[in-house]
C-alpha cells in the first residue's frame, strides 16, 4: 500500500526512505528481512534490519500505541526537513499504523498528503530527512 500510495505518487529527489525490518513474527529472520526489501524497490530506500528491536523498543516507549503495545513495528514515519537524533530517537512530525483500528491507521492517501507537505517545493534534494546513530541499526548486507 505505501509504495503505491506514496512512493509511485510523489515524484521526487527530496524524499529519503529508511525501512527497518525486525523479527515480530516467530517466521522472522535476518533472510526474510532481507526478501522484505523486495516490498520497496525504490531508489530512495535504505533497509535495515534490527536483529534485537532496539529501534521499536525505543519507539514503542517514546509512542501511545494501540493495545499498549510496547513494540513499535508496523509503523510509518514522517519527519520533517532537518530532524536529527540527538539523545532521544526523535519523535515523528506525522506517524501513521496497521497495529489497530484508531485515528492513526494507516491511510495512503493521508500519508502521500503528509509526505508531500513536508517536500521542498523546489531546490536540491534533501542529503536526508533524518539521521540514525550507527550504534542502533546496521544496513542489511546482500
Amino acid at each position: 500500500m505505501v509504495r503505491e500510495a506514496v512512493l509511485e505518487k510523489v515524484d521526487s529527489g527530496g524524499l529519503s526512505v529508511i525501512a527497518v525490518w525486525m523479527p515480530v513474527l516467530s517466521s522472522d529472520n535476518a533472510d526474510e528481512g532481507i526478501k522484505a526489501e523486495s516490498l520497496l524497490p525504490d531508489d530512495r530506500a535504505t533497509h535495515y534490519w534490527d536483529e534485537d528491536r532496539n529501534l521499536g523498543n525505543l519507539y514503542g516507549r517514546l509512542l501511545t500505541l494501540p493495545r499498549n503495545r510496547k513494540l513499535a513495528w508496523d509503523i510509518y514515519f514522517v519527519y520533517a526537513p532537518g530532524v536529527r537524533w540527538e539523545d532521544e530517537p526523535p519523535l515523528p512530525t506525522f506517524w501513521m499504523h496497521r497495529l489497530g483500528n484508531d485515528e492513526r491507521f494507516l491511510d495512503g492517501t493521508e500519508l502521500r498528503q503528509a509526505v508531500q507537505r513536508l517536500l521542498p517545493v523546489e531546490g536540491p534534494a534533501l542529503e536526508r530527512l533524518f539521521t540514525l546513530p550507527v550504534e542502533v541499526l546496521a544496513p542489511s548486507v546482500l
